[in-house]
């Protein structure tokens, strides 16, 4: 029946037009891809970048497979983005998946899982009468000590306090963080010890008084062994499913305590009580089995003698609080001159990660925090209740050189941030936050309080947050640049709402890929500029929705589907009744050798655009001309296949059922410059013929 209305809507549709119209109805419902680019002289074949001409403008090392691909391409993204986000949806219930996912997209990622449970042989062990002693003797001797008779009765009174279920957890837990260390050592070895700390203290340092690139960090990024840095961070995330999965068994009223110092951090057994735990002290873990506690740290690497640190709370209304941060991260005085002390969820230069089983939980750091890797792996998961996620910077899924997750499983909540967060990648990262719940969520990258003025408006932050892939641009200082990371925002339902200033929701700089993957729900998208799938300097943004009645606004300029200096620039909306707002440069805008798309697959929509390179146009400077840049295609596209739309007047050519190109634009094209736009009620799919 469905086909057969379509089939008599298009014959509609047919009998309405004339002459060549009709013809450009019959052949765009054939398929509508082929058509709109055939109408420029186009192909997908030839929708790429000269790869020998591009790459005379210098670039970036550590370019990731991932990003070439829709980089080379960009036809493939509807399908890749779709693609992503089944695989993100499948392991929902299964970090070690989600961190061997995200380790893939930083062509380091192992599975350890394909020939089966990469625990076996330690919940075997753990299972041992006296298992979690043995464990901790096992501390001792990976820092080539023996623990002392006297030490270790001591320590098996205190064990004799802890109920065996949890006693075997606390075992199994120990013993793969000894795993993850020993592939950590093997990471590093090649690293000189001096310069490990350097780092680790630039990365530590405010972002007034931070070097991005000493040559201490050019050195361990040449000498880190990535692939087996990221081994012991996979290991560690299937621990964590081992965590959750034995909860259940593990939730006490019954008050009771273990605290252990050990050459590598505290261990802290607890459960029944309100506890707070201290900034000053190390933990190697932390395992809380009950009640609503304070966290000041846990779960993050801090030093180079505490390389991996575990929390694992199972249930209560917990507070993870950072020192000097109880009313929040803005109400702070000196924001941008706090240490970034490492917190709730941050591997540098190692792995540290939270895992909270259920409670409305709030969670404030200033940076490094809330799932954020460097050099490493940090992890946050959250599998229920309303929680707040509050950070200045580098947080909520961020990463550099490394994996960062946040994931969120349940709840309505709300993730606060100012910049690098959300979703965040630099060179050789996948920064990813994963929100599976079905609540409204607020994703606000503040941009009322400007503490990071961008060039493009000294009036609204610098954002790189929300899906954004970021990179070091060296041609006009160093020379010594370096491509960016993938950083991806998956939320999989809700109606939500989205905040920020300038790059972000699905945005990328200088060969970095980021992508926001929404799911369905009526949700409110609003940024200023490089926003919405938008991308600047050779990189790629994407912005997938797969339905609801969506509002997308950008004041400013480049937004929703916008390519500019050799980069892409996607946004894919699969279905509902949208409503866009859009500035210069937008709904399928190209400029200076960039390629913008945009395709509202179905539903009724208002287009509210005030003119320039917007709805399939595309603008190449004059000086252009005789030179590489006039040898490369720049490309607008705008494409809506569904749906009965309203386009703006002051718009000539476009409108319901129509098919358009640039001739009708005041400037004449020059030959390199494409644009074209189409409606049609043709059903699609994403697979791009």
């Amino acid at each position: 029946m469905a086909s057969l209305t379509s089939r008599l809507l298009g014959l509609l549709v047919i009998v309405a037009l004339g002459g060549a119209e009709i013809r450009a109805a019959a052949q765009a419902a054939q398929e509508p891809w082929t058509h709109l680019l055939g109408a420029v002289g186009l192909s997908r074949e030839r929708c790429r970048f000269d790869l020998l001409d591009m790459a005379q403008y210098g670039g970036g090392a550590y370019r990731l497979p991932a990003f070439v691909a829709v980089h080379q391409d960009p036809l493939r993204i509807p399908a890749y983005a779709r693609i992503a986000r089944n695989a993100i949806k499948a392991s929902s219930q299964r970090l070690g998946g989600l961190a061997s996912y995200a380790a893939g997209r930083t062509d380091d990622g192992t599975r350890l899982d394909l020939l089966g449970d990469p625990l076996a042989d330690d919940k075997a062990a753990s299972e041992k009468p006296g298992a979690l002693l043995a464990a901790l003797k096992a501390v001792w001797t990976a820092r080539g000590t023996a623990l002392p008779k006297a030490g270790a009765a001591r320590i098996a009174a205190q064990l004799k306090t802890a109920p065996a279920p949890i006693a075997r957890l606390a075992a199994l837990l120990i013993r793969v963080e000894l795993r993850a260390l020993r592939w950590r050592t093997r990471a590093l070895q090649p690293i000189p010890h001096p310069d490990a700390e350097r780092v680790l203290k630039s990365l530590m340092a405010p972002p007034s008084d931070r070097d991005d690139f000493t040559a201490e960090i050019e050195r361990v990024q040449a000498g880190i062994d990535q692939k087996r840095m990221l081994v012991g961070g996979e290991l560690l995330a299937f621990a964590l499913d081992a965590a959750a999965a034995a909860a259940a068994n593990c939730v006490r009223a019954a008050p009771f305590r273990v605290d252990i110092e050990t050459p590598i951090g505290w261990v802290a057994i607890r459960g029944g009580a309100n506890d707070t735990y201290p900034a000053d002290r190390p933990y190697l873990l932390i395992l809380d089995t009950g009640g609503s506690d304070t966290y000041r740290a846990g779960g993050a690497t801090r030093d180079l003698d505490n390389p991996v640190s575990l929390l694992i709370d199972l249930a209560g209304n917990d507070r993870y609080i950072a020192p000097g941060l109880d009313k929040g991260v803005a109400a702070c005085a000196d924001r941008k001159k706090a240490e970034r002390t490492p917190a709730f969820g941050a591997g540098l230069l190692g792995y540290g990660m939270v895992l909270d089983v259920g409670g409305n939980d709030v969670y404030r750091a200033m940076g490094r925090c809330q799932g954020s890797g460097s050099f490493g792996v940090g992890i946050l998961a959250d599998l229920g209740g309303d929680d707040l996620y509050d950070c200045h910077t580098s947080g909520q899924g961020a990463a550099y050189y490394g994996v960062g997750i946040l994931s969120d499983r349940a709840g309505t909540d709300e993730y606060r941030c100012f910049t690098t967060s959300q979703g965040y990648a630099f060179t050789r990262g996948c920064g990813l936050l994963a929100d599976y719940g079905d609540g409204a969520d607020l994703y606000d990258a503040n941009d009322t309080v400007i503490d990071f003025p961008s060039p493009q408006s000294a009036d609204h932050n610098a954002s790189l947050s929300q899906g954004f892939g970021f990179g070091r641009r060296a041609d006009y200082t160093d020379g010594h640049s370096q491509a960016g990371g993938i950083g991806i925002l998956f939320d999989q339902a809700g109606a939500n709402r989205f905040v920020c200033g300038v790059f972000g929701q699905g945005a990328g700089y200088w060969y970095g890929l980021g992508m926001l993957l929404s799911g369905p729900g009526d949700d409110t998208y609003t940024g200023q500029w490089y926003v919405q799938g938008s991308a600047a300097h050779f990189a790629v943004g994407i912005l997938d929705d797969p339905g609801g009645s969506d509002s997308y606004r950008a004041p400013m300029n480049m937004a929703q589907g916008a390519g500019h200096d050799f980069s892409v620039g996607f946004l894919i909306d699969r279905a509902g009744n949208d409503r866009y707002e859009a500035p210069n440069l937008s709904l399928g805008g190209g400029n200076a050798n960039g390629m913008g798309f945009f395709w509202d697959m179905r539903g009724d929509d208002v287009y509210i655009a005030g003119g320039g390179a917007t709805m399939g146009r595309a603008t190449v400077d004059a000086s252009a001309a005789g030179s590489l840049r006039g040898r490369n295609l720049t490309l607008g596209v705008f494409l809506d296949t569904g749906g009965r739309d309203t386009y703006p007047e002051t718009l000539t050519g476009t409108g319901e059922n129509r098919l358009w190109t640039m001739d009708g634009m005041r400037d004449a094209p020059r030959p390199m410059s494409r644009g074209v736009g189409l409606d049609t009620e043709a059903d699609v799919t994403d697979e791009i013929a």
